[in-house]
């Protein structure tokens, strides 16, 4: 009955998360179509420019601390602990933000929109703390609610100021808008916990030193993943310009469908995946690793389907009809995609298995192979260089994914000396995985 129960409740907790993201990474999406269907290619690709330098530095100093409140069930940090630790770090990183505008001589107009860019996806990281807490309180519903009010809302919001202004700046400002409005209104109100007394701000430097070196892996893992996304699109900017990166931008967007679902199934499994791993349930284990390898490998197969049989008239009627004429570019980043979802899906569970460190060496090394591949084939080949850079990290993620999950498998047999079935709360080495290597 236990287990019949956990069953259901993953069940629930999966289908608010993806119901939630669903809509939201719509609205995000929406953002790059907004653009494109009320501006330019050339606006698109300041946005596109704009994430491109700023998503890296955010997510590096986002330090990944959702994943380690909603796994911190012995309560070593506080919520406020956790929050101020997360200011702290954001404002920090849209300095950093603000001189790498200033380092690639963007201008005035442009550096204003990078750094509106990052500041946006602070103001996300902020409402991603609260989400974590939210996570550790089993309120999944409460996070898709979060999500659905803030998605529609915001964009609204920046489509408006689009269409009046047919500025990036002004546009990106109304999306701000409606981000704060429901981080004050919404992610902020934490009644559903009784006796919490608040959610003031804490910092204690000697008890903030041990949360930063759990988390700077997490940090580090977070901005190389960014990279990876990132880097084939330096390369298009330098040798191509804006509004060929604005094209390029758009059609990657729709690999954003599957990313979302894959990002709701991770973070649905991700206390499940720590329980069994503190419990040295290997079976669980297993079980989570191929419904991960399974989600994206049918993802990734029927978007490949769709994106040669109907890419051209999708490209068409989302965005402009001069997006149509690079339908095979669509299929080649939906199969680079399709590795990509299943390596993505397979990180939610080493990420919950506390083994961070090992994935540093990883994403460094698709990082590398990404960017050499992006320095030779771009110039030459174009969209098509970077459609096979994209390809090129994606495999090289995967294969040493793979090579991390056996490591954690094998650390999960059960020795004559280990009990196996200590709580989670009972087994103080297991918790303690973060620090460690495989």
């Amino acid at each position: 009955m236990t287990g019949l129960r956990a069953d259901k409740r993953l069940r629930s907790d999966f289908t608010w998360v993806l119901a939630g993201n669903i809509l939201y990474s719509a609205c995000q999406w929406g953002i790059v179509v907004a653009l494109a269907k009320l501006g330019s290619p050339e606006k698109v690709g300041e946005y596109a420019l704009g994430m491109a330098i700023s998503a890296p530095i955010v997510l590096f100093a986002n330090l990944q601390l959702r994943a380690l409140l909603a796994s911190d069930v012995s309560g070593q940090f506080s919520f406020g602990q956790y929050l101020t630790f997360r200011l702290v770090s954001l404002v920090a990183a849209l300095f950093v933000v603000a001189g790498a505008a200033v380092c690639a001589h963007a201008g005035w107009r442009l550096g204003g929109i990078i750094v509106l860019v990052g500041f946006v996806q602070a103001l996300d990281f902020v409402s991603d703390t609260y989400y974590g807490f939210m996570q550790r309180h089993e309120q999944m519903r409460r996070i898709s609610v979060s999500l659905i009010l803030k998605g529609p809302l915001s964009l609204a919001a920046l489509c408006g100021m689009m269409y009046a202004t047919h500025n990036v700046a002004w546009a990106l400002a109304g999306l701000i808008l409606g981000r704060v409005l429901i981080l004050l209104l919404w992610d902020s109100r934490l009644n559903f916990v009784t006796g919490l007394g608040g959610t003031f701000l804490e910092w204690n430097l000697r008890e903030m030193i041990p949360l930063l070196r759990m988390a700077l892996p997490l940090g580090v893992i977070s901005m190389l993943a960014s990279l990876n996304t990132s880097i084939p699109r330096y390369f298009i900017e330098i040798h191509n310009g804006s509004t060929e990166l604005g094209i390029f931008s758009a059609i990657a967007s729709l690999l954003s469908t599957g990313t979302l679902v894959v990002a709701s199934f991770g973070q649905s499994i991700f206390l499940p995946v720590a329980r069994a791993c503190a419990t040295l349930d290997r079976a669980k284990y297993r079980g989570y690793v191929m419904l991960a390898v399974a989600l994206g490998g049918g993802l990734g197969g029927v978007a490949v389907l769709v994106a040669t049989l109907f890419g051209r008239q999708i490209l068409t009627h989302v965005f402009r009809p001069e997006y149509s004429g690079h339908a095979d570019i669509l299929v080649r980043l939906m199969i680079a995609g399709t590795i990509g979802f299943i390596a993505s899906g397979l990180g939610y569970v080493i990420t919950a298995a506390r083994s961070l460190t090992p994935q540093i060496p990883l994403l460094l090394a698709a990082n590398l192979a990404s960017a050499a591949t992006a320095a030779w084939s771009i110039p030459r080949h174009g969209f098509s260089g970077a459609a096979d850079a994209v390809l090129a990290g994606a495999v090289l993620q995967l294969i040493g994914t793979g090579a991390i999950l056996l490591s954690i498998d094998r650390r999960l047999e059960p020795s004559s000396e280990t009990p196996v079935a200590l709580p989670l709360r009972a087994t103080p080495k297991l918790q303690r995985m973060g620090a460690e290597t495989t």
